[in-house]
């Protein structure tokens, strides 16, 4: 996952050579944070007009980190800030994939039928 969030980002900034990521596992396994470290000329390009870049990103991440089983955050730093995944993003996530799950079980039963 790492390796990923590193291509993505090294192919959207103009210095390459100075992204980071860090890797945090919660002691359970079922949550990793990831955070994002780009030159200071370049957290414009990652965040994107509205966010829109950044929560791009994020919705990659959270889909490949849902194939594997886990969960994972994407956050980026500047300058020492941090610019988290707002709890909001998180909730409408796990919302939209339990909403999901319905309907994929509603469609199961009715074809068995």
């Amino acid at each position: 996952m790492k390796q990923l969030i590193e291509y993505i980002v090294s192919n959207i900034v103009n210095h390459p050579e100075s992204v980071s990521v860090t890797e945090e596992v919660a002691e359970d396994n079922t949550l990793t944070k990831y955070l994002i470290e780009v030159n200071p000329e370049d957290v414009g390009r990652v965040i994107g007009k509205q966010g829109k870049v950044i929560k791009a990103i994020r919705q990659i991440v959270r889909i490949a980190a849902i194939q594997k089983g886990t969960r994972a955050i994407v956050d980026l730093k500047e300058d020492g800030k941090v610019y988290e995944e707002s709890a909001e993003e998180v909730e409408e996530v796990e919302e939209k994939k339990e909403e999901t799950k319905e309907d994929v079980k509603e469609v199961a039963e009715e074809t068995k039928e």
